[in-house]
């Protein structure tokens, strides 16, 4: 599984941080396939917006979220 970090490329500022799942909800891309483009242009220069570092498994430094993760919890849900 391949973990990713989305910077804003003109002030360094991390934007997102997790899997591919995790990071299209914190940029709001309406799809996996937006992201997937995403990271494809970014990588080979054509997006001039965003920074993305792409790692694969266990090359991370932090915790993946997981479902029972408090901050996937709905507010006075379950």
């Amino acid at each position: 599984m391949n973990y990713y970090e989305v910077y804003l490329a003109e002030s360094g500022r991390l934007v997102a941080r997790g899997n591919a799942r995790e990071c299209r909800k914190q940029l709001g891309c309406s799809s996996m396939d937006s992201f997937y483009a995403l990271v494809n242009r970014s990588i080979r220069g054509i997006n001039k917006k965003y920074t993305v570092i792409k790692k694969k498994g266990g090359e991370t430094d932090y915790p993946v979220l997981g479902a029972n993760d408090p901050i996937h919890k709905i507010k006075g849900g379950k």
